[in-house]
């Protein structure tokens, strides 16, 4: 979570980070003023972590909240990986 809010305050595309555990959600905004969704963003950037190998998935009431679905064996080197490339 460390990780995700360090991004959040480097990109203004990242709303809120949110969750519990291994339930995490990372919400995507156009602006944090206008808090308006930011649904092609959050297609686009699906697609490019899938092309580096990471899955996930957006959701929400207007798909703009990318979900994290991590394996229960994860790792810190996973967490990084995901990061890093998130980034």
């Amino acid at each position: 979570m460390a990780g995700l809010h360090a991004l959040k305050h480097k990109y203004e595309l990242i709303g809120d980070v949110r969750g519990i555990g291994l339930f995490v959600g990372i919400e995507l905004v156009k602006t944090r003023e206008g808090k308006e969704p930011a649904t092609e963003e959050a297609s686009f950037i699906c697609k490019a972590m899938c092309e580096k190998r990471v899955l996930i998935s957006t959701d929400g009431p207007y798909n703009c909240v990318l979900k994290l679905k991590p394996p229960l064996a994860l790792q810190k080197t996973d967490v990084d990986y995901f990061l890093a490339s998130l980034d």
